[in-house]
C-alpha cells in the first residue's frame, strides 16, 4: 500500500494558497488540496517578536515519497520568508484511497 502524508501550510491570502494548489496538482506532486473554509488567527514568534497574522489553511494530500518535492514546490511559490510546512504520515488510510492518491500523483 501506499505511505500517504498530509502536508500543512498557511497562506496570508486565498488567492496564494489557490495558487500554491494549482502548482501542485499541475506538478502531480499531490492528488487533492484542501483550502479552509475561513481564515485563522495565527499568532507566532517572528524573529523574537510576537506576530499576528490572518491566514488561510491548506491540507494537501500526496504520498509520503513526494513531501521533499512538495516542501520545495511551496517554499519556492510561498511569499513566506519561512512557511511553516508540517507533514504528517497517515497511519490508516483504505485502498481505495491509497490507489487514487497513487494513481493522481507523479511516479519517482
Amino acid at each position: 500500500m501506499t505511505d500517504v502524508v498530509e502536508i500543512h501550510v498557511t497562506c496570508p491570502e486565498l488567492l496564494i494558497a489557490r495558487e500554491l494548489t494549482h502548482i501542485l496538482l499541475d506538478e502531480k506532486l499531490a492528488a487533492c488540496c484542501n483550502i479552509g473554509g475561513k481564515e485563522v488567527d495565527s499568532r507566532y514568534i517572528w524573529k523574537g517578536k510576537q506576530e499576528r497574522q490572518d491566514e488561510w489553511p491548506l491540507v494537501i494530500k500526496t504520498r509520503a515519497d513526494l513531501f521533499d518535492a512538495c516542501a520545495a514546490a511551496i517554499r519556492a511559490n510561498h511569499p513566506y520568508e519561512t512557511p511553516a510546512i508540517f507533514g504528517y504520515k497517515i497511519d490508516y488510510v483504505d485502498d481505495a484511497t491509497a490507489a487514487w492518491i497513487e494513481e493522481s500523483c507523479r511516479q519517482p
